[in-house]
């Protein structure tokens, strides 16, 4: 983790959250993701990687905590429940990519609009004020994310 946050530092410019959820928060999500899909549903690492749409061989660097482990969104109940129900959607013979999809987006997007990754930022932009800021925002601020709640049963 700490060579990651050196080459995000040494980027040296404004970071956009966009770029924090391509590079951590998805990451993070798929190896959340991964792991219930080997644990939970038995499935192989290429199985994973097949429903996953990524390489067996970042399946293998989830498991080993190589790779998407720059945020960690354990921590958050939402995000967790998602992973749940999105590996489960995935676990099926014939999954529906296209809902799985859908889910993972708005899972990001609750990522991003609730802050969950401001912490991440200041680390890998040290004198940008987070405190405040509000770019995550974006257009949205009026999105609903209850909806996420109901899809994940909470």
């Amino acid at each position: 983790m700490e060579y990651n946050i050196r080459y995000w530092k040494l980027l040296s410019r404004l970071i956009s959250p966009y770029e924090i959820v391509a590079k951590s928060a998805l990451p993070a999500l798929r190896a959340m993701v991964a792991k219930r899909l080997q644990e939970d549903f038995h499935l192989t690492q290429q199985q994973v990687a097949n429903r996953l749409g990524v390489t067996q061989a970042s399946v293998s660097n989830y498991a080993r905590k190589t790779r998407g482990m720059m945020v960690n969104l354990e921590s958050d109940s939402i995000v967790v429940k998602a992973a749940d129900k999105i590996a489960k959607d995935l676990s099926s013979e014939h999954p529906d990519n296209r809902e799985a999809l859908k889910s993972m987006t708005e899972v990001l997007d609750y990522i991003r609009f609730n802050r969950l990754m401001c912490s991440l930022h200041g680390d890998l932009e040290p004198g940008f004020p987070t405190e405040g800021c509000y770019a995550c925002e974006g257009n949205f601020t009026g999105k609903d994310f209850d909806k996420l709640k109901v899809v994940v049963g909470s």
